[in-house]
């Protein structure tokens, strides 16, 4: 095993910090060029970097979408891999959290299609543990087409901005806007039956 800090000091250059995912578009960015090219090359350090920012996104995102703990670390496990496989092809016109929450999104269905089984949402949402409207919330999302559900999840959960969520599931930015607006709509409708108020 490679100690990542002699590698860092052997580099003499450490790779650039990781900003928010609002920054995080790599065009036309000098040092997120750069910590691409790290990435690329297979650098430690940066990779290290990569896994210690998304990692805590990513599980906050898959336990959204995956029933039990042990499968979220398993499919984070896998999104990580599949990064790293998959670094290769990415041209940085994207930003990278795109990049990364469509890989994340593909290895969420290949669990499911891979289990067969219906979706069901984890205990909580909100990190702040169980509550009776929380459970209401899943249990509504839950109602929701698979697209619609992912939608609000990234829209609302992950916090993207809406041409993210067009990117991550492959849709034109007016379209997204139409789903994330009828997903709304039906989670309304769904707490509106369940009397939950908003």
């Amino acid at each position: 095993m490679i100690n990542i800090r002699k590698k860092v000091a052997v580099n003499r250059r450490p790779a650039p910090k990781i900003e928010d995912e609002k920054t995080t578009h790599l065009a036309g960015r000098r040092s997120s060029d750069d910590f691409l090219h790290l990435l690329k090359n297979g650098d430690e350090a940066a990779w290290q970097q990569l896994t210690n920012e998304w990692s805590p996104r990513l599980y906050r995102y898959l336990r959204c979408n995956l029933p039990s703990t042990e499968d979220v670390e398993d499919v984070l496990s896998d999104t990580m891999i599949a990064t790293v496989q998959a670094i290769g092809n990415f041209d940085g016109n994207a930003a990278i959290s795109t990049f990364i929450y469509s890989i994340a999104k593909r290895k969420v269905a290949d669990f499911w299609r891979k289990r067969k089984e219906v979706f069901e949402l984890p205990e909580t949402i909100s990190t702040s543990g169980p509550t009776s409207m929380g459970i209401e919330l899943q249990e509504a999302l839950n109602e929701l087409p698979d697209t619609s559900r992912q939608a609000l999840i990234l829209r609302y959960y992950v916090g993207m901005g809406v041409d993210e969520v067009a990117e991550v599931l492959g849709k034109s930015y007016k379209a997204t806007e139409s789903l994330l607006s009828r997903g709304r709509s039906r989670l309304q409708a769904v707490l509106k039956d369940a009397d939950i108020k908003e």
